[in-house]
């Protein structure tokens, strides 16, 4: 008869059995388990080493490229931009310092500033639209403008702005609609004198802005209104402008813009500012590019002899 003692012993064989099992496998199969992970974190170092040395070798491409940028900046652009008028429109928030440098750079390449506008926050402010559709239905409404058929104050607002801008008016409606638009607290007029109209124009940003925000989606229909009625439009700003919600993010994201209106996303360097007169030459010659390092770049710069 088999006794709870012989139990009680084969269940304490069976365990030895396992652990000897377990003890003979970890050792047969320690040695090539530990070569190869070995090789593994060997090969992951060596992936690391290289990344972070073309990383370093980009760091100093671009630094590279910013300093001759500097350095040769308006020698590279000169002659690009000759006898040519160029308005320079700062969206909300539009670093002033960034605006003039794009000035002298316009006229290093041969062109003249037609005029400096910078946008307030309020000008895309939500709940400043049906004072923007007041104004562009209203009084400030120039004769021979047909507004598109929406209620959209972005859209209505861009296309009375880039009406004028553009020259598509008379040319005391440069003034007057600027004048209104200003008393409003929507915009500012940053150069001295009359803003003369140009078909030219370097829109300025700066930032990002909330993903589907109504201020996002007004300053995208401004830069629409401007092409649809035959702008050629640059869209110059920072990195951050081509991210989430910025302008930068928004132009390339739409089919129609990203195929008319160019951008550069770091427009805030040297090499930037640059490609900004560069593309806005390009742009003479009905040729559509995206520059910078950022998101939907397509290019770093673009080429001078283009």
């Amino acid at each position: 008869m088999i006794s709870f003692r012989y139990h009680i012993v084969s269940i304490i064989a069976v365990f030895l059995a396992l652990a000897l099992g377990i003890v003979v496998g970890t050792t047969a199969l320690n040695g090539p388990i530990t070569s190869n992970l070995r090789s593994e974190v060997d090969t992951l170092r060596k992936d690391r080493t290289s990344l972070s040395s073309q990383i370093s070798t980009l760091q100093g491409e671009v630094s590279d490229a910013a300093q001759f940028a500097t350095t040769y900046g308006p020698q590279i652009v000169k002659g690009t931009l000759t006898d040519k008028s160029v308005l320079i429109l700062g969206l909300p928030g539009a670093d002033t310092g960034l605006k003039d440098r794009l000035g002298k750079q316009v006229g290093a390449a041969g062109g003249k500033v037609a005029g400096r506008v910078q946008l307030t926050s309020d000008y895309s402010d939500p709940k400043r639209a049906s004072d923007l559709t007041a104004l562009a239905t209203g009084n400030a409404h120039p004769v021979g403008m047909l507004l598109p058929n929406t209620d959209d104050a972005g859209v209505l607002g861009g296309y009375l702005l880039s009406w004028v801008l553009l020259g598509k008016g008379q040319p005391t409606d440069v003034r007057s609609v600027l004048t209104a638009l200003a008393g409003l607290h929507m915009l500012k007029v940053e150069s001295s004198g009359d803003v003369a109209p140009a078909d030219l124009v370097m829109i300025v940003a700066n930032g990002t802005i909330t993903a589907g925000s109504a201020a996002g989606k007004s300053q995208l229909a401004l830069v629409t209104q401007f092409q649809e009625l035959g702008g050629k439009v640059v869209v110059a700003g920072d990195t951050a402008a081509s991210t989430g919600g910025g302008v930068i993010a928004l132009v390339r994201a739409d089919d129609a813009d990203k195929s008319a209106v160019s951008t550069v996303d770091n427009a805030d360097s040297p090499l930037g500012q640059v490609s900004a007169i560069l593309a806005l030459s390009q742009l003479t010659k009905s040729h559509v590019g995206h520059f910078g390092t950022g998101s939907g770049a397509s290019k770093l710069y673009p080429q001078a002899s283009s």
